[in-house]
């Protein structure tokens, strides 16, 4: 009896850590340490409350970094900007970037996931992709304002800690607006074929962040981009390259950060974490 409750305390030990593992890093800095976490920038209230150890390195820290200022994003100015670079300036349309075929079968498959592509025809292909993942993943109960960032963001701001970015909003959103048409009809196609039955993904994703299991991760998340080297190199590795240079910086400060970038950044072989390690930097899991 005494052997079957020591096992089973044992399991729930386990278990309890591994549920408790998320991807997240220490880089150990000259005066400071440096906390990566990769996040998930969509979730449910259900998916709270976040593990301890996640507000445990947030307590911490004295600046928080996400990949954009979340505490400097003024309303007007974002979609006076969007307007400007989701709608092309020489006046073509999403049916004119696609083609007829393509659009026609564009409209079929929106349909199939009770989107109305009409709706979208105004913009470039890349726009009309993050538009249709963001009304999917409404559609499933995903909310950004559930998001790691959003949550962390409010906090932050509550907390009077400082709050920086990587990047700036122009910055992220050139990185789509200046792919070339063919990558971006196949980002917009790519996208519609993958959001039909994306809801078992959402999951298998959500549970491997929670388990920290960069394997899954790494799957789930690189997958849709094998195909898609543009999309690739211009969303991923030109911008973590940008990134790990500021890391490093923050790693020579005398502050402790928290940076949190979603977990497709951080797994592979493109990731930022190996980009430090190539740098010397010893980046430690934290589990």
């Amino acid at each position: 009896m005494i052997k079957q409750r020591l096992l089973a305390l044992a399991l729930c030990l386990f278990f309890a850590a591994a549920a408790e593992s998320v991807p997240l890093w220490e880089i150990a800095g000259t005066k400071n340490r440096v906390h990566i976490l990769g996040s998930v920038h969509f979730l449910r209230a259900t998916d709270y409350p976040l593990p301890d150890k996640i507000m445990a390195v947030y307590k911490d820290a004295d600046v928080v970094v996400f990949e954009v200022d979340l505490g400097n994003i003024d309303p007007l100015a974002l979609q006076s900007m969007l307007t400007g670079v989701a709608i092309d300036p020489r006046g073509k349309d999403l049916a004119d970037f696609l083609g007829t075929s393509n659009y026609s079968s564009a409209e079929r498959l929106a349909g199939d996931i009770n989107i109305d592509l009409a709706m979208l025809r105004p913009y470039e292909p890349w726009f009309a992709a993050l538009q249709i993942t963001q009304l999917r993943l409404g559609q499933l109960g995903f909310d950004g304002t559930w998001g790691i960032e959003s949550q962390l963001a409010l906090k932050a701001n509550a907390d009077g800690k400082s709050i920086a970015g990587l990047e700036t909003l122009e910055q992220q959103f050139d990185a789509l607006d200046s792919l070339p048409a063919p990558a971006q009809r196949d980002f917009l196609m790519q996208t519609l074929e993958d959001a039909g039955d994306i809801e078992q993904g959402l999951e298998r994703i959500i549970a491997a962040w929670r388990d920290g299991d960069t394997v899954v991760l790494e799957e789930e998340l690189l997958e849709s981009l094998a195909d898609q080297p543009d999309l690739y190199d211009r969303i991923l590795v030109r911008r973590n390259r940008a990134w790990t240079r500021q890391i490093i910086g923050f790693a020579n400060g005398d502050r402790e950060y928290l940076i949190v970038v979603g977990a497709l950044h951080l797994v592979g072989d493109d990731s930022v974490i190996r980009m430090l390690e190539d740098a010397g930097y010893d980046a430690r899991r934290i589990r």
